[in-house]
């Protein structure tokens, strides 16, 4: 059997190879200096190739540090940095008036969602202050300075406080004729004296000038009652007014705030601070510092109330999208506005309808969504009394309240 020969086609077969072994190929002249010249060429191409293939590699990276630095400058200013879900963060705001005593006094906390709440605090307010007992906010700044103001104000609402702003009215008074028009939108009829005078708000819409509602927010420290109140419904106005702004309207209104107020946040920081509770749309939630007034005459103060105040703490700015109505289920006067009381620690958007109903409820109705057992239950827990009813019928995320006569005036008022 023959064999296979196993070499290439076309290639001498071992024999062959070996037969001419000796054979010396006859090139022509100027052979060696072109296939140097070819190799060189060929180096040179790949040189070249390669030199190309470093700079298509070098400008994808540079464009990606580009696109990276831009994105997250772009996110910088939709949520600056100083926010954190652990309280970190958070700006205590002071306002002085014109004797320089503390008047004014919010703290600004940042949510883990995204958005910021507000805390008004009235500068009346009684807390235990480290080393000096029990003192009113607006003398505790006197006895330590800011460094005590800020742990007994931490210990109120155990929320650490990071950064500063010092407010003036002059300063202020700039924002508000920025913003133009504050309305004072109230969930139910508001009086207070200001200057000798009875200023009335209509519950809904009270579109009110910058001066005078610089002017009620000045009164609102002295009064005890519906003081608390017009503060909350000043800052809220004046956020709302901001934010119809343009961009380019609200970065120069912080870049001149920045100038005028006391602060330990850089000037950038303050501004994106600023364009990020004015951004339309951002969950940005007010609440005032849960209290009752207690003393008599001049000395008259507030205090906070420990329950109410965790049960606002632990809360967040989302907790507005769960709608509450309360309506008056007996022929009580007071009696809804006395059950809103109590209940705005929930954050929940809250309407009133005070007017009795005509017909006496016995028991107090709970009406709740499909998406909203949970909060209806804690509507419960803090009226102490009620029957949860789950209506197919309504909003899933609404509340609707019928207060009936197994609640008393006197009982929502004993806070």
């Amino acid at each position: 059997m023959k064999k296979k020969d196993y070499t290439f086609k076309n290639s001498p077969k071992r024999s062959q190879r070996r037969r001419h072994s000796s054979f010396t190929p006859v090139r022509k002249p100027g052979y060696r200096s072109a296939r140097l010249s070819s190799r060189q060429q060929e180096k040179r191409r790949r040189l070249a190739t390669r030199i190309m293939l470093a700079g298509i590699v070098f400008a994808v990276l540079i464009f990606l540090a580009v696109f990276l630095q831009v994105r997250s400058r772009g996110e910088s200013e939709a949520a600056p940095e100083i926010s954190g879900g652990d309280g970190s963060g958070t700006v205590i705001i002071t306002g002085s008036d014109e004797s320089g005593g503390l008047s004014q006094l919010a703290l600004m906390v940042p949510e883990e969602q995204g958005g910021f709440s507000l805390y008004t605090i009235p500068a009346r307010t009684i807390a235990d202050t480290p080393g000096f007992g029990f003192q009113q906010l607006d003398r505790v700044i006197e006895l330590g300075g800011q460094q005590l103001l800020d742990q007994t104000v931490a210990n109120l609402l155990q929320v650490p406080v990071q950064f500063h702003i010092q407010l003036a009215y002059p300063t202020l008074e700039i924002a508000t004729e920025q913003a133009g028009s504050i309305n004072f939108r109230a969930d139910r009829p508001l009086a207070m004296a200001v200057a000798g005078e009875t200023i009335n708000l209509a519950a809904g819409d009270n579109p009110t000038g910058a001066q005078r509602a610089v002017a009620l927010l000045k009164a609102s420290s002295a009064d005890g009652q519906t003081g608390p109140k017009i503060q909350t419904l000043f800052y809220q106005g004046l956020r709302d007014s901001l934010s119809l702004k343009s961009e380019a309207d609200r970065r120069a209104l912080a870049g001149l705030l920045a100038k005028r107020l006391e602060t330990d946040l850089d000037e950038e920081a303050f501004v994106d601070l600023f364009l990020a509770i004015t951004t339309p749309g951002r969950s940005f939630g007010i609440w005032p510092l849960p209290v009752r007034i207690a003393g008599a005459g001049a000395g008259w103060y507030l205090e906070p109330l420990p329950a109410e105040i965790e049960m606002l703490m632990t809360g967040n700015s989302q907790d507005v999208a769960i709608t509450l109505e309360i309506h008056n289920g007996t022929d009580t006067a007071g009696i809804v506005e006395a059950a809103a009381e109590r209940l705005a620690a929930l954050r929940y958007s809250t309407s009133l309808q005070t007017d009795p109903s005509g017909v006496d409820f016995d028991n107090t109705q709970i009406r709740v969504g499909s998406e909203a057992l949970a909060a209806g239950a804690r509507v419960r827990d803090i009226l102490g009394k009620g029957i949860v009813i789950k209506d197919e019928y309504m909003g899933k995320r609404q509340i609707t309240v019928i207060i009936g006569r197994d609640i008393s005036l006197a009982e929502l008022e004993k806070r």
